[in-house]
């Protein structure tokens, strides 16, 4: 008799706190692999309004997102370099027909993409950061001590959602009695929009549960806002989350946890 494969996130509760589309997406993922998932956004992304320009020598896009609402601001000129700070990234510009021609092998931060061979820029090369409003000016910062010449083109805001009052008490509902395994946190801004979106008794409930996270950064911060569950971390692609979910799903099952 053939045994029966148990798809890796069976039973998994999961609440998804990625913008839509991309938190609907993720959420149609885990329900695939035998995952249970609940999508309650904690960050709502918003165009904000740009003249098209011309490309720099090399333009650099720093997520998923900025190349959704920037690629359309852009006229790419004979001889731009693209890069993009992670595959996650990178699979949005393929998607958009701009290959990237940089992407960190090792890494999706900026530290990563800085770390590269080819971001050894001659002096006086011009730059573009695709971005959204608000941003670490870590990139742009050490560009400019190589004498870079950088332009910042913000494309998108992050904006705090304001759920109905009833939609927070249903979610911290389901908490209570079902639980959830693990939490989305894909930026340390969607973790403190969570945080405060809740009462006091969900944020009771956020403190002990894991999260999956996308960087270390992110789980230094939820160290900071006094979360100490398990930080589960992956890389910002779907690929790769469902991966680490699954990876310690497995784990978790097998009492390595």
């Amino acid at each position: 008799m053939i045994p029966r494969v148990i798809p890796p996130l069976t039973g998994l509760q999961a609440l998804v706190t990625r913008p839509l589309p991309q938190g609907n997406a993720l959420a149609a993922a885990i329900t695939a692999l035998g995952g249970h998932p609940t999508v309650f956004p904690a960050i709502v992304i918003e165009r904000v309004e740009q003249p098209v320009v011309a490309c720099a020598e090399l333009v650099i896009f720093l997520s998923a997102n900025a190349v959704e609402h920037g690629l359309p601001l852009l006229r790419r000129s004979t001889g731009t370099r693209i890069a993009a700070i992670g595959t996650a990234t990178a699979a949005a510009l393929a998607a958009g027909g701009m290959p990237a021609d940089i992407v960190p092998g090792d890494g999706f931060t900026t530290e990563a993409l800085l770390a590269h061979p080819q971001l050894d820029l001659a002096p006086g090369l011009s730059v573009q950061i695709v971005r959204g409003v608000g941003g670490r000016e870590v990139l742009q910062q050490e560009l400019l001590a190589r004498g870079v010449l950088v332009d910042i083109l913000e494309t998108y805001r992050r904006v705090r959602p304001a759920p109905d009052p009833a939609q927070v008490e249903a979610l911290e509902q389901h908490w209570r009695e079902t639980g959830f395994d693990v939490v989305t946190a894909t930026s340390v801004e969607t973790l403190q929009n969570l945080q405060s979106m809740l009462s006091e008794a969900g944020r009771q409930l956020l403190r002990s549960t894991p999260l999956l996270v996308v960087s270390p950064r992110i789980a230094a911060a939820a160290a900071e806002l006094g979360l100490h569950g398990e930080c589960v971390l992956a890389q910002a692609d779907e690929h790769s989350m469902l991966g680490a979910l699954a990876v310690w799903r497995m784990r978790a099952r097998n009492g390595q946890c």
